[in-house]
């Protein structure tokens, strides 16, 4: 494990696996880098990429301050140049689940010339503002509870691999509360993803809630494609290898191609 320096001193964790062309990986909310490699993805993906597996932060090894304010949107983009930059690669591929891919849609509006192409599983573009009572709701009982009633309601929509739920016992609650309180307040980017070239691979599951969302994303980016994975919830759209890697192993061929 290595760290960056996000621009205000949060050390940021990483590591990276196998040869060829940079993509950097980054997890949603209640994962860590560790969770590409249980899913499968390091292994299948080693082979052909130098994968950059990224802990956002108050996840896994990196640094997780309590205050809002850290989990902006803004510093975590600059936590993914920070660790480019600690390994001076100009540019790369990215993939990003739920969480990740909004941080990866931020980062390619913000920084397009860093990025040869994105994937964003079960993430979407648009400006989200939730009433502050739910919010607080919600954060107050990853304060007083932790993460275990989070982990009860996921369950209940289906069972989750024994790895995914020991990675979310890990977790700290207080940083997870003041992540939420952060991301449930952001602007949109789709106006400004809508001029940028870069290609945009946007899966979601058929069954995600947020689908309605990805599709008005995909339908207002010109460089998006949009797959939809039948029979997949919201976290179906990062655990079914089977279904992701067919579609997002060309997409990377052809990022690499027009790169």
């Amino acid at each position: 494990m290595r760290h960056a320096t996000g621009a205000d001193g949060v050390r940021i964790a990483f590591d990276t696996a196998g040869q060829g062309r940079p993509l950097v990986l980054l997890h949603g909310f209640f994962g860590d880098r560790s969770t590409w490699r249980d899913a499968g993805y390091v292994d299948a993906l080693a082979d052909q990429y130098r994968l950059i597996c990224i802990d956002a932060r108050g996840h896994g090894g990196s640094d997780a301050p309590r205050d809002v304010g850290s989990y902006r949107i803004d510093r975590q983009v600059g936590d993914v140049i920070a660790v480019l930059d600690a390994l001076s690669v100009d540019r790369a591929a990215f993939w990003g689940a739920s969480m990740g891919g909004i941080i990866g849609m931020h980062l390619l509006a913000r920084h397009p010339e860093r990025l040869t192409g994105l994937v964003a599983g079960g993430a979407h573009a648009e400006r989200v503002k939730v009433q502050p009572a739910e919010v607080e709701r919600e954060a107050e009982v990853f304060r007083s509870q932790g993460v275990e009633p989070f982990i009860a309601a996921m369950e209940g929509r289906g069972r989750l691999p024994a790895w995914m739920r020991s990675t979310m016992l890990a977790a700290d609650a207080h940083a997870l509360a003041a992540l939420a309180t952060a991301l449930a307040d952001r602007d949109g980017v789709l106006d400004v993803l809508a001029r940028v070239p870069v290609p945009l691979l946007l899966l979601a599951g058929d069954h995600d809630p947020q689908r309605a969302a990805i599709q008005r994303t995909a339908a207002q980016i010109p460089s998006a494609t949009l797959v939809e994975l039948p029979d997949c919830g919201h976290l179906d759209a990062f655990l079914r290898t089977d279904l992701t890697l067919p579609v997002v192993r060309p997409f990377l061929d052809r990022c690499h191609t027009k790169a």
